[in-house]
């Protein structure tokens, strides 16, 4: 590990991933569904991504939001040269990336940067040093606009409390080998399988050990090495992020995840009664962690938080125009922690999913549907926390012309070949959604045929995908599963594909993918 890093792993790059959580307009919508309000961003915004890794997240909003400033920062040289040359072979000129440490932000040679409507840092507070989590406070404290927004993930404690002897053991088996990070935390993940073996591990870790030796493949080497080999990985309570952002004068406003924003669908009635009598509400969302086992928050914070009346709120939600993003089930489920199972108005529900699969529709017009149930009791902070939470439907905006043809350049250097050598996926950008969509490998290979207007056969996707993966050494996923079988996965694909050419093509045209 490099010296410069501050215990942080430095002599591997991350992975690269595109965050959709940390998006600027979803950010604002989830602060104005839990009733606070949220800057305006219709009419251009500063926007500051710390930790931005390889830069995908803040590029892929960079091109969807061409009237925006976007700044973001990394320490990694690495991370940084890769970003500028993708934003440069984008030609994005409203995004510059930074080779800073959160500490220099602070210092006397810091960039002029200007104030932010926006901050978010994913993967970052519960895996640097306490000092640095201090000068991010500072800097928040700094550069946010007031009613200005702060995004923030983090491992969560109790979920991680079985994990936390683990990491110890093998952080200190990584330290035995002399290769890289991602070499040495295979080393010591298969030493941490012996040790298990030989009953030296507790069985009551043995849950913890499966979770990290059943990885998906993906995930193992630089992934995991980044997650678990950092001096300073620190799982951390609800409760004590929001005293050190209180410093920045902070508020906790909402979670990205917005069907965890409504108490119901994640604690149960005796929970919520007891809840209740906890008088402050830092204590109220740690104790609901207690019940739903969170392994990472994903919280928004504001800047001076405001309430809105249930009538603000409504207008702003009502004015909303969505469009469905995924092929919808007959009834809309959503699964509580507790197992148990919520079913919204499957009637209204029916109506709602019928009209966007023909175009998109505001919010108010969805609730004034002709042949509505007449007590269907769906309100807008509903149908939206619904509809958005289950990735059924997204926030839709007819794009600029410079939105668009900023996305399509950076479409353009996305290679085709990378799907089928990255399990993540593609992420493409798009101007009507103000973000990114990732596509796996399947999906990508019948992105891009349909794309270049190429022929819709069920049979020629599925030969050219399963040729694809053999040719990249890899096999076809086909409904989460890898099947190896040539013939059957070429059976497989085909049937998939005839599904996904009926019902996800007329989605994307609706989008504008396509």
């Amino acid at each position: 590990m490099d010296k410069w890093g501050g215990g942080y792993v430095t002599d591997i790059p991350y992975m690269e991933g595109f965050y959709s959580s940390q998006s600027p307009q979803h950010l604002a919508l989830a602060a104005v569904l839990n009733g606070f309000q949220a800057p305006n961003l219709n009419s251009g915004f500063a926007y500051c991504e710390l930790g931005c890794g390889r830069g995908l997240t803040s590029l892929m909003f960079a091109a969807a939001n061409p009237e925006a400033e976007f700044h973001a920062i990394d320490f990694q040289p690495a991370h940084i040269a890769h970003a500028r040359e993708r934003a440069g072979a984008a030609e994005l000129r409203n995004i510059t990336f930074h080779e800073r440490s959160f500490e220099d932000l602070l210092s006397p040679g810091a960039p002029d940067l200007p104030m932010f409507d926006v901050v978010t840092m994913h993967g970052v507070w519960s895996w640097i040093a306490p000092s640095l989590q201090v000068a991010i406070t500072e800097f928040l404290n700094r550069k946010l606009k007031p009613g200005g927004l702060v995004y923030v993930s983090y491992n969560t404690m109790p979920a991680w409390l079985p994990m936390q002897p683990l990491q110890r053991v093998l952080k200190e088996l990584s330290a035995l080998s002399p290769g890289r990070s991602d070499q040495a935390i295979d080393h010591a993940i298969a030493m941490l399988k012996r040790l298990t073996e030989a009953n030296i591990i507790p069985p009551i870790l043995h849950g913890g050990v499966k979770r990290i030796t059943n990885s998906p493949a993906s995930l193992v080497g630089p992934y995991l090495a980044h997650e678990y080999l950092n001096d300073y990985w620190r799982p951390v309570y609800h409760i004590d992020v929001v005293r050190a952002l209180s410093a920045a004068k902070l508020s906790f406003a909402a979670s990205t995840e917005l069907l965890k924003n409504f108490t119901n669908l994640c604690v149960t009635e005796a929970q919520q009664k007891v809840l209740a009598e906890i008088p402050t509400p830092e204590l109220r969302e740690t104790l609901k962690d207690y019940c739903v086992n969170d392994w990472l928050r994903q919280d928004v914070f504001v800047r001076g938080a405001r309430r809105m009346s249930e009538a603000e709120r409504n207008a702003q939600l009502e004015a909303m125009t969505l469009v469905l993003q995924r092929p919808a089930p007959e009834v809309v489920d959503i699964h509580r922690p507790d197992g148990s199972v919520w079913r919204p108005s499957p009637e209204a529900y029916a109506k709602f999913i019928a009209a966007l699969e023909t175009r998109p529709h505001s919010v108010r017009e969805l609730l004034s549907l002709p042949g509505l149930p007449i007590a269907h009791g769906v309100r807008p902070v509903e149908l939206v926390g619904v509809l958005i939470g289950t990735g059924l439907a997204a926030p839709f905006q007819q794009p600029s012309t410079e939105a668009q043809q900023a996305c399509d350049r950076l479409n353009r250097t996305i290679e085709t070949a990378s799907a089928f050598s990255s399990p993540q996926g593609v992420t493409v950008a798009l101007a009507s959604l103000k973000g990114g969509m990732t596509l796996g490998a399947g999906e990508f290979n019948l992105y891009m045929t349909a794309r270049q207007g190429g022929q819709l056969n069920s049979d020629q996707l599925a030969a050219r995908y399963v040729a694809l993966c053999k040719h990249n050494g890899g096999h076809p996923i086909i409904d989460d599963k890898t099947v190896e079988d040539e013939a059957e996965a070429h059976a497989a694909a085909a049937r998939d594909y005839a599904v996904k050419i009926q019902r996800l093509i007329p989605l994307w045209h609706l989008i504008g993918m396509i």
